[in-house]
């Protein structure tokens, strides 16, 4: 399963990075707010940061997951799915982002 391939599963079978999206815009908001007025950031500046840190956090789960997998080079994406339904990754990473607070 290739990142791009993965992304989309996470967002067909789970609503970790829609979880994660809310708490990322939370924060960036709240980083927003202390800047001084001169300069806060427009609300597109803010939608890119969050896209940034949506991006990297697929990147980081994608690549740990990477480290753990035996993919069957004839049969990729079923590996993946295999190992992500019989870990429960899915269920444990929605409970870890549902407890995420990043920090000012």
């Amino acid at each position: 399963m290739d990142r791009e391939e993965f992304e989309t599963y996470l967002n067909a079978n789970s609503r970790v990075v829609a979880i994660f999206r809310s708490h990322a815009l939370a924060y960036q908001h709240r980083k927003n707010r202390q800047r001084a007025t001169s300069k806060r950031w427009s609300e597109t500046a803010v939608a890119r940061a969050v896209d940034k840190m949506v991006s990297q956090f697929i990147d980081n789960v994608y690549d740990k997951l990477k480290a753990n997998i035996k993919e069957n080079k004839f049969q990729p994406y079923d590996s993946w799915a295999y190992f992500i339904e019989t870990n429960n990754v899915l269920d444990n990473l929605e409970d870890t982002v549902a407890e995420i607070d990043f920090e000012d």
